[in-house]
């Protein structure tokens, strides 16, 4: 049995909910995130508002999360709703040192049909070196586009060895569990934590998590009790009760706020629309973490 990976869907901090990216508190971060024993970290994905960045700083939070990686992983978060955008940054985070590229489908239009699809992808992969890999992220909760059988195994046909794997943030056990009778061979990534030991049981190569911010620890120990035949039951709800509590605020507000009460981290923001906790949330949450 293969040791599940643990990544982080890494925050993005402003110095305002309007400001720039605070590169300084990313590093931090990262050191804090490596002594917690992660494999890896993705930025610019969901949990770090990729999609309120802009290309350039995308670009500028890749450089400076590759240059301080020490012995991390990296998974960078490179989907956007122009394929000429998704191109540019995954090439750039490729060439630059990235294992691999999390690319979300584009958003904007819905009811897409697999040929759109398909053909979105395809046409990245043509656009970059033939040493590139692509994670899928099946997202349909926030994109509205889910990742359908049909265009991963259209991309295995025509890209096989980019298709490095897939990030599943359905919600759906019964999706995970078809890809890995379909796709013995993909690479699959959960990326609900309150799923991750039945995810676990299905096959999953290990999870990508916003919770893993703040509670690297409690999502390790749940793997760890799975490869061990340890009590994988009291470990996940352990998780998957951190979770309920953190779900009401919004995770990267949540998530920051807990960050600064837990590990001495300074406050930073979120960017708009999201809103950052009122103090008086901040402290309500931190009460509820610490009653479990």
């Amino acid at each position: 049995m293969n040791t599940p990976e643990l990544f982080v869907a890494s925050v993005t901090p402003f110095t305002a909910p309007a400001g720039a990216v605070d590169h300084g508190w990313i590093v931090r971060h990262l050191r804090w995130l490596e002594a917690q024993g992660v494999d890896g970290v993705v930025p610019c994905g969901t949990t770090g508002e990729g999609q309120s960045l802009s290309v350039a700083e995308r670009m500028a939070i890749f450089d400076t999360v590759l240059h301080h990686r020490g012995q991390l992983r990296v998974f960078a978060g490179t989907g956007c709703a122009a394929l000429s955008d998704t191109i540019a940054l995954t090439r750039y985070a490729i060439e630059r040192g990235a294992d691999a590229a999390l690319v979300l489908p584009p958003f904007y239009f819905k009811n897409l049909s697999d040929d759109g699809l398909l053909g979105y992808y395809r046409a990245l992969c043509d656009a970059l070196p033939s040493s590139a890999r692509l994670i899928l992220y099946h997202i349909p909760p926030m994109s509205q586009i889910p990742i359908t059988p049909a265009v991963i195994a259209g991309l295995y046909q025509s890209h096989p060895h980019m298709v490095y794997g897939l990030k599943d943030s359905g919600g759906d056990l019964a999706y995970l569990s078809m890809l890995r009778q379909r796709f013995p061979e993909l690479r699959v990534y959960v990326g609900s934590a309150a799923l991750l030991a039945q995810a676990l049981r299905e096959g999953a190569t290990g999870g990508i998590f916003a919770l893993s911010n703040v509670f690297p620890r409690e999502m390790r120990a749940v793997m760890t009790a799975h490869l061990s035949g340890g009590d994988v039951e009291t470990a996940q709800q352990r998780v998957t009760a951190l979770s309920a509590v953190l779900k009401p605020y919004g995770n990267p507000p949540a998530l920051k706020a807990l960050l600064a009460c837990m590990a001495d981290f300074p406050r930073t923001s979120s960017r708009f629309p999201l809103v950052d906790l009122t103090d008086e949330q901040a402290d309500a949450l931190w009460a509820a973490v610490r009653s479990l």
